[in-house]
C-alpha cells in the first residue's frame, strides 16, 4: 500500500512560511521545502494537516483557515494553503530553519522533494 500524506504553506501577508532541512535528514538534507506528513492508518488528511501543523510549528489551526489546493506525487500527497493570523506565531519544532518569503524568492530555489510543481498552483493561490 502507497504511503500517503499531506503537504501544506502556511500564508501570511503574501508570504509563505518555507522550513530548511536539517543537514541529518536522509532525502534532501539543507534543502528549502513546503513541509508536511505522512498520514496514520486510518487518519483524514484533515486531521493529519492539522496534526502536522501543530507538531512542526505549534501552531493550532482551525481547518476553516486552509483550504485544499492540488493532488501531488501522483495522487500520494494532498496540498493545502493555510491562512496565518498575525497573532499565531510559528515556532520551529522540526527542520534547521524556517522563513516568510515571497512567491518569487520560493520560485528562485531548488526544492526539496521536487516541489516545484507545486509552485504554478501556489503562485495563484497567494497573489
Amino acid at each position: 500500500m502507497q504511503k500517503t500524506g499531506v503537504i501544506f504553506a502556511l500564508i501570511r501577508d503574501n508570504k509563505i512560511l518555507m522550513q530548511q532541512r536539517d543537514e541529518n535528514c536522509k532525502k534532501f538534507p539543507l534543502m528549502w521545502c513546503l513541509p508536511g506528513g505522512m498520514r496514520d492508518e486510518g487518519e483524514d488528511y484533515e486531521v493529519t494537516l492539522l496534526r502536522e501543523i501543530k507538531e512542526e510549528y505549534d501552531l493550532d489551526l482551525k481547518l476553516e483557515q486552509c483550504t485544499y489546493l492540488m493532488d501531488y506525487n501522483d495522487g500520494a500527497d494532498k496540498v493545502y494553503v493555510c491562512e496565518v493570523n498575525p497573532d499565531q506565531k510559528p515556532k520551529l519544532n522540526e527542520g534547521l530553519a524556517m522563513k516568510w518569503m515571497t512567491i518569487t524568492e520560493v520560485e528562485k530555489l531548488e526544492l526539496g522533494f521536487h516541489q516545484e510543481g507545486i509552485i504554478p498552483e501556489l503562485k495563484m493561490a497567494v497573489s
